[in-house]
């Protein structure tokens, strides 16, 4: 407002002063009361009534005059300089700020029913004003939100005008969180509760965002160990608010809640957790948990009892004077893992909105901290079942191949034996004792390279020359080898993988093929690299599914570990060609 208005001159009650405002409140009734309210206190002001006459915003005793009254508002204060100021601007000017302000505000009355609500509130609460009077505003809360709002009114009787933190439900099922304060008066022997609030989702929604760099994260990050900041953490819920207890409650993998932290709670619920099957869903208010949704409950202690699931849990906390808790989902990729529940003692109604934010913040803390616990054990176990997999395709690629080679040259040397051809025997020996010491020597390779060690450069094409003489030595198939010199700029694992997967297709041509000839051919173009080896063997069709492919599995994961890609064409009586491509 630019500049003051005049109080209106006073004039007799009129008729028209019945019509409907734009809000469609009648200026009669209650409404009209407030504008002769207004005036009163305005002549009070300028003179016109004498010091400490009553207000008209109380209740009327029966034997006295009319235009006589009792006592102030309910525990109101003493009208200070700002309120005479208010009261010289006059009803009209009061209506149009409280029509055109961004913040709800609303006025309910008896039976917890809608007497007034300004368009900003019409629009929070999701319905036209038209529509919202006279109905339960209680109607438009969570059921488990009504009870402790309903305890919030005596405590405004006595002077509370206290900020709190509800969830209002809009006609389409729309949840929005909004700060509300309030009060009570009478106003013609009415009990009348007006409050102010608005609308905080979307800061609440960056709190949470916030969170996730609050302090588990910074705790995580400096090292401390998931049980420490989930410990931290539950401490904080208790230490830094008016709660007695606090405890932090994970699913497991069957979806039965399990104990991960705790504070302050007796060791006989800690028990009573753990053996209890409660999901949570079977906790009260479960189902608004599993949404994502969190907040107050009164009468958590009755609903815990009344459940036959969770009743060993409200028996097991006997000692612990509490009647209601506050309850807030804990979060991991997008699902509802657990929950933080933090118990307030009997003495409090509820809890304060800086209360119930700190624990809505400590437990999306607990999802980050959660989170990067399951990822770290993941983590873990994917790089188990990776080194898994190398050791078993190194055992493939060396040992099983020794031992092949042994199994074959102990059967040379019995049908020499049986024979009686000393010579082919004694050649078949010395041969065995050869493959046995490369197998020792191969043994002890893959056990070195299960320790981290310094990685040795390695001549691919001189390697495929050594197990191409190797191959025609010992098994008795020419192997020819077409390859560039020089340094490929192949990567160390990228070299160890296409000399295995070579060695790999020559022992099952010695295995399996019959070959008489084989040839492997390393091409070197821009930016790939290409492996094959062909035989002239038996060959084989590739829809058969065979039994024993291993060897083919192994080096398809070779293949993938370096980027590339393999690929086997047969035909029966045709030979096989295997050829991997990798990035060069």
């Amino acid at each position: 407002m630019s500049g003051r208005r005049r109080a209106a001159p006073r004039r007799r009650p009129d008729p028209a002063d019945r019509r409907p405002c734009r809000d469609g409140l009648r200026l009669g009734g209650p409404a009209r009361r407030l504008r002769r309210t207004a005036r009163h206190r305005a002549r009070r002001d300028r003179g016109g009534i004498t010091a400490g006459a009553p207000s008209c915003c109380s209740r009327r005793s029966p034997d006295e005059p009319a235009g006589q009254w009792q006592s102030a508002p309910v525990n109101q204060p003493a009208p200070s300089d700002s309120a005479s100021v208010l009261r010289t601007l006059g009803l009209d000017a009061l209506v149009d700020i409280i029509e055109t302000i961004g913040y709800g505000v609303c006025i309910t009355g008896e039976n917890h029913t809608w007497t007034y609500a300004n368009p900003a509130a019409a629009r929070i609460i999701g319905e036209p004003f038209e529509q919202l009077r006279g109905r339960d505003y209680l109607l438009h809360f969570p059921e488990h939100e009504r009870a402790p709002l309903l305890a919030l009114e005596h405590k405004q009787r006595e002077g509370d005008t206290g900020f709190y933190t509800n969830t209002v439900i809009q006609h389409d099922g729309t949840e929005l969180e909004m700060t509300w304060s309030g009060t009570v008066v009478e106003v013609d022997g009415v009990e009348l509760a007006p409050a102010i609030f608005h609308e905080t989702t979307a800061v609440r929604r960056a709190q949470r965002e916030a969170a996730e760099l609050g302090v588990g994260s910074v705790r995580i990050a400096q090292g401390r160990s998931t049980a420490e900041v989930f410990d931290a953490l539950v401490g904080e819920a208790v230490a830094a608010t008016r709660a007695e207890a606090a405890l932090l409650l994970t699913a497991g993998g069957d979806g039965l809640l399990r104990l991960t932290a705790t504070q302050g709670v007796p060791a006989a619920l800690e028990a009573a957790v753990e053996a209890s099957p409660a999901r949570l869903s079977d906790l009260p208010a479960g189902p608004l948990l599993l949404r994502g949704r969190g907040g107050f409950l009164a009468d958590d202690r009755t609903r815990l009892a009344a459940n036959p699931v969770t009743r060993p849990w409200a028996e097991a906390v006997g000692d612990l004077e509490w009647v209601g808790s506050a309850k807030f989902p804990v979060h991991h990729d997008g699902e509802v893992v657990g929950c933080l529940v933090v118990v307030v003692p009997e003495r409090l109604t509820a809890p304060s909105e800086a209360e119930l934010a700190l624990w809505s913040s400590l437990a999306e803390q607990a999802g980050v901290a959660l989170g990067a616990d399951l990822l770290w054990h993941e983590v873990s176990h994917a790089s188990a079942m990776l080194e898994r997999r190398r050791i078993a395709r190194e055992l493939h690629d060396s040992v099983n191949h020794a031992l092949f080679a042994l199994q074959t040259r102990a059967y040379l040397i019995q049908r020499a034996l049986e024979s009686a051809d000393v010579d082919r025997a004694r050649a078949a020996a010395l041969d065995l004792d050869d493959l046995a010491r490369q197998a020792t020597t191969e043994m002890r390779e893959l056990l070195t390279e299960l320790r981290p060690t310094a990685t040795t450069a390695v001549d691919l094409t001189r390697s495929l020359r050594d197990l191409a003489d190797l191959v025609t030595r010992r098994d008795g198939v020419a192997v020819d080898v077409a390859a560039p010199t020089g340094d490929l700029g192949l990567h160390a694992a990228t070299t160890e993988h296409l000399l295995r997967i070579a060695g790999e297709a020559l022992h099952n041509v010695v295995k399996h093929a019959r070959a008489t000839r084989v040839t492997i051919t390393l091409t070197h173009a821009p930016r790939r690299v290409e492996l094959a080896v062909v035989d002239d063997g038996d060959g084989f069709d590739p829809a058969v599914v065979r039994p024993g492919t291993h060897g083919q599995q192994t080096m398809r994961e070779r293949a993938r570990l370096c980027g590339g890609q393999l690929r086997v064409t047969s035909r029966p009586g045709a030979g096989t060609s295997v050829a991997v491509v990798v990035p060069g």
